[in-house]
């Protein structure tokens, strides 16, 4: 006894509005890349912002 798969015709309209699953695991690596990223860009910036910082303070007190 064979089995008959159900087939739906090309012209129905029952796929259109399926929902589709992604995959738990897609979704927290990209939470947890994004978050690797903003440490990284953080950790290149934040030097530079104090250095700017303290270079700021020694012309503002060298003008005195």
């Amino acid at each position: 006894m064979a089995i008959d798969p159900e087939i739906i015709p090309p012209n129905s309209q029952a796929g259109n509005n399926a929902v589709r699953q992604i995959p738990k695991w897609i979704i927290y690596g990209g939470i947890m890349f994004m978050v690797l990223a903003v440490v990284g860009i953080l950790k290149m910036l934040l030097p530079l912002i104090l250095m700017g910082l303290v270079l700021a303070l020694i012309w503002k007190n060298s003008a005195r």
